[in-house]
């Protein structure tokens, strides 16, 4: 039996009926290779790659504040939860919106209280009177905010520090009020028994023997009823601006601050994760659209 190259017959090289033949797959050459178009799958890799940069981009503008701003706000949170979890309430205080307004608004009240105090010296000079009665009710107020705030905190500082030392504050404060107060009345006072003298300033009344005497006595130290109902104003306002002192700040010297500082923060990194999605919504945007046209 001849076989062929092989080793085989060559009988078992013939096709078998029924099972189809092989046709030969043409390779193209380097000069049919080099006359085909580029695709349209191409084009959109490149814009995928350019899609890919600009989201990059985006993210490498944004990450390092966010984790800055995550950073801050995780801290601030942690000392939220300490001082809640020694308290074991959440805080109480009023919207400066509210406080600060109120407190201009009670100094402004004094003007009127306190104007014709300052008469007796700037007779001649209005706005000068309106102005001092402006920075005498200022005083006031801030005295007021001050000893609320004293009397606010007095428990949670006694416990930490010396409690006389925070009962020195008081009296300091409450003096300093009294003292203005009843200086303030006296001056009024002196004012209303001032008028009932002949019309002349009150300079021209120092140097006349006549009217000196009737001017020294109209600055005597004694309060009248007239004085005493209008110190007894003046204290009610002050009053009113300590009530607000109180009652519109947090007893924890720190939570009021803490809090803010947490809503602040949180308010902060939505701005800053909405700015940056804005931003990734517009690259998108821009990717679909250019994709789309590419389909077309």
């Amino acid at each position: 039996m001849s076989t062929d190259t092989t080793g085989r017959p060559p009988s078992s090289l013939q096709v078998v009926a029924g099972q189809p033949s092989l046709t030969p797959t043409p390779i193209p050459d380097a000069e049919q290779t080099r006359d085909v178009p580029v695709s349209a799958s191409t084009d959109a890799d490149i814009l995928q790659r350019q899609f890919a940069r600009r989201m990059e981009a985006v993210d490498t503008r944004w990450s390092g504040r966010q984790a800055n701003m995550r950073e801050q706000l995780q801290h601030t949170n942690e000392v939220w939860d300490d001082i809640q979890a020694s308290e074991e309430r959440q805080p109480r205080y009023s919207s400066p919106w509210f406080y600060w307004p109120f407190m201009v608004a009670l100094a402004i009240a004094e003007v009127p209280i306190n104007r014709f105090s300052f008469e007796l010296f700037f007779r001649e000079s209005p706005a000068v009177a309106l102005l001092v009665s402006f920075l005498v009710g200022g005083l006031l107020v801030t005295l007021a905010h001050r000893l609320g705030m004293i009397m606010c905190r007095f428990g949670y500082n006694a416990k930490r520090k010396n409690w006389w030392g925070e009962a020195l504050q008081v009296a300091a404060v409450v003096l300093l009020i009294v003292a203005l107060a009843y200086g303030v009345s006296i001056l009024r006072q002196g004012y209303l028994a001032f008028i009932t003298q002949p019309e002349m300033g009150f300079g021209q009344a120092l140097e006349n023997q006549k009217y000196g005497g009737a001017a020294i006595m109209a600055l005597k130290g004694g309060l009248g009823l007239d004085g005493w109902i209008f110190m007894l104003i003046n204290l009610a306002v002050v009053a009113v601006g300590v009530s607000a002192a109180y009652f519109c700040h947090d007893p924890h010297p720190d939570f009021e601050r803490i809090d803010r500082k947490k809503h602040n923060l949180e308010k902060q990194a939505a701005k800053m994760q909405a700015k940056r999605a804005d931003e990734e919504a517009v690259e998108k945007r821009r990717f679909a659209n250019q994709m789309r046209r590419l389909g077309a």
